[in-house]
């Protein structure tokens, strides 16, 4: 939940990589292993070995049939894999080599350039390791299957991939529920405007609208980028919904008719993510455009994140780092969440430290999410390969101390200290 703070001062902060804290790991020493001893050399790269493919299954490949898609968008369908070429360990890729089945000679498709493939209604991708200059081939029933025995231990499940049918049967179903917001605002010119991941419902002026569809389409273009998509991907449960009120009072009275909810304290927007995967966003514009752009932005960005790959809470600095970081990208007209990074270091610089709940609790206090979206923003600019790897972990049914480990070799002390450092605080505690 986003609510305005009014504030004035001048946002300055000084990023420093994450990698001053991972010491004992001189590049020099890192290239020589590489060469010689051919493992990989960072723990994103470690990460893609865990359900590669074996020499022995690489080869056993050869002579099947396949479908590979690359990272132009192309796909060779139904292409004879001929021949892998490898180095001198046979389990990872240099390139391989397809044949069509009228074609008189074959093509040769090099790993930088490999995504996907599906041989024998298997699903296969190509993780490339920049320091070994090839790719492993993860098997992706092995993997999500110990994903998913994971995740039934705590009860959490993947999110079920949606036939189109289907997809298109659950916008039939919103726009029946707008149908009823409608009936209910009788009184107000309440209009849909549809894009390709949203349905926009609104009574605000239909040339106040545009600017807020395509911030929408923004963000779920870049979170999909940020974890690991290909661009066009629809993560929704048919499409996100927004309902959003020009005042206040009609926004007050969405809640209380439709979600029974009385209490809304100073939220100016809100995100109802359902159990079954429905994401619907209630608001009002107010008297702020700038503003209800970034409220706008950080509450569908929560919709995001609950549809994201598996059932798993996401806790909740996390998630409102995320939503707040989104916001600050595509609305950079709103100043409010540098404010807020602003004001949590003038906080921090008097305390030195979080004071133990922080990391720990269900809601944060307002000057927290500055802290927040500082540190997600900090793990992006780091390295967003290891950004992703550390949230899929979360999603895959790691504890986000665990994940945080396993993707930048941290602990929560010493991320601390790399967000302290660049508020001038070095020795920061959580």
């Amino acid at each position: 939940m986003m609510v305005p703070r009014p504030v004035s001062v001048v946002f300055r902060v000084i990023f420093l990589s994450l990698s001053l804290l991972l010491m004992g790991q001189p590049a020099t020493a890192q290239k020589r292993a590489t060469r010689y001893n051919a493992k990989p050399s960072n723990t994103v790269e470690a990460a893609a070995l865990e359900f590669a493919l074996s020499a022995d299954e690489v080869n056993s490949l050869v002579g099947k049939k396949a479908n590979v898609l690359t990272s132009n968008g192309k796909e060779e369908v139904d292409v004879e894999i001929t021949r892998f070429f490898t180095g001198r360990d046979e389990s990872q890729i240099k390139s391989m080599e397809v044949k069509a089945e009228n074609a008189t000679r074959g093509k040769r498709l090099f790993a930088t350039r490999l995504v996907e493939m599906k041989v024998d209604d298997k699903t296969y991708q190509f993780q490339y390791l920049p320091s070994l200059k090839a790719a492993a081939i993860e098997d992706m029933s092995r993997k999500n299957a110990a994903i998913s025995e994971k995740l039934r231990a705590s009860n959490e499940e993947f999110w079920d991939e949606i036939p189109e049918k289907e997809q298109l049967k659950y916008v039939d179903e919103y726009k029946e529920f707008l149908k009823k917001v409608g009936t209910h605002f009788s009184g107000f010119n309440m209009q849909l405007y549809e894009t390709k991941y949203f349905l926009f419902y609104t009574d605000m002026p239909a040339k106040q609208v545009a600017p807020y569809l395509v911030q929408l389409d923004k963000m779920n273009e870049l979170l999909g980028q940020s974890f690991g998509f290909k661009p066009g991907h629809n993560i929704w449960r048919g499409k996100a919904v927004v309902v959003a009120f020009l005042a206040k009072q009609a926004f007050l009275e969405f809640e209380e008719e439709f979600y029974n909810r009385t209490e809304t304290g100073n939220a100016i927007g809100l995100c109802h993510s359902h159990g079954d995967g429905k994401v619907i966003v209630s608001c009002y514009r107010g008297n702020d455009p700038n503003f209800f752009g970034a409220v706008l932005v950080h509450e569908t960005a929560h919709g995001y994140i609950h549809r994201y790959k598996s059932t798993v809470p996401i806790p909740t600095w996390i998630n409102e780092g995320i939503a707040d970081w989104i916001a600050m990208m595509i609305v950079p007209s709103s100043k409010e969440v540098r404010f807020r990074q602003t004001e949590a270091a003038a906080r921090l610089r008097q305390s030195h430290t979080f004071g133990g709940q922080f990391f720990n609790n269900d809601r944060l206090d307002g000057w927290q999410y500055g802290s927040a979206s500082a540190i997600i923003q900090l793990m992006l600019k780091a390295n967003p390969e290891q950004f992703k790897l550390f949230f899929n972990g979360i999603k895959e049914g790691l504890t986000w101390q665990d994940s945080l480990q396993r993707a930048y070799g941290l602990t929560v002390e010493q991320l601390c200290q790399a967000y302290g450092q660049t508020i001038g605080i070095p020795r920061l505690t959580p």
